[in-house]
């Protein structure tokens, strides 16, 4: 509809996910996928009522892959969580929602808030600044390393890091992340992906790095019984 819409000049600039999730209706591993499919019809799009019902690590991991797809994506401009505490929710009976009845914050807060100070590059205020790509240093002639660290893990999916450090000058950097086997990616932050193929992603920085400095993007990997780590490599530019 979005397409053939805009192909007959209807303007719609955004398209907004409702988002009502529950036991018998998960958030789908490929969630990303689906907010990118619309975004590349040239539109925005937002998760405007958003609230999963459940409780525990079970919920909070739900919340945070929603998050996640929503950082993965370029034009997905805003979430909004359908309520503030459980017992204001349309369906409190499912305790839905980031904060309980009593306004506490739950692990679904927590888990949230930590992927959006991944994908925004929040760092701790004690981190020496020079870890953070503040500034471009034009034109450069060094090159990159990349370093995988691996992250939380899940029975389906983990979460793997790459660092990226700049050998000398560059103006930017673009990673190659190569996959083992059955696996896929279902989300990523702090960076601009694209596909070459099923099991290769190129992730691409924003701007470029002084000698040393580093930068860092983050994905979730549904691994399908594989375990084993992806590949990484640099190109500097």
């Amino acid at each position: 509809m979005v397409k053939d819409f805009k192909a007959r000049g209807v303007p719609i600039d955004c398209v907004g996910f409702q988002a009502h999730f529950n036991s018998g209706n998960p958030v789908p591993s490929n969630y990303d996928v689906t907010l990118r499919n619309f975004a590349d019809l040239g539109v925005d799009v937002q998760i405007t009522e958003l609230d999963i019902e459940g409780s525990g690590t079970s919920q909070a991991e739900q919340f945070r892959g929603v998050t996640q797809a929503c950082l993965s994506v370029a034009r997905c401009t805003g979430i909004t969580v359908w309520g503030v505490r459980d017992s204001e929710s349309w369906r409190a009976s499912g305790t839905p929602l980031l904060f309980d009845g009593s306004g506490n914050k739950k692990a679904a807060y927590n888990y949230t808030l930590d992927a959006l100070n991944a994908g925004s590059g929040t760092t701790d205020p004690g981190t020496n600044p020079t870890t953070s790509p503040t500034q471009n240093p034009g034109n450069g002639t060094g090159t990159c390393t990349a370093t995988y660290s691996e992250g939380e893990k899940w029975n389906d999916r983990f979460n793997g890091v790459v660092t990226i450090r700049a050998n000398g000058n560059i103006s930017g950097w673009s990673s190659t992340v190569t996959l083992q086997g059955s696996q896929r990616i279902i989300a990523t932050w702090s960076g601009t992906p694209s596909w070459p193929s099923a099991n290769v992603m190129v992730m691409r920085g924003n701007g470029g790095l002084s000698n040393g400095q580093t930068a860092s993007f983050g994905f979730t990997v549904q691994h399908g019984g594989n375990w084993t780590w992806p590949t990484v490599s640099c190109a500097a530019s």
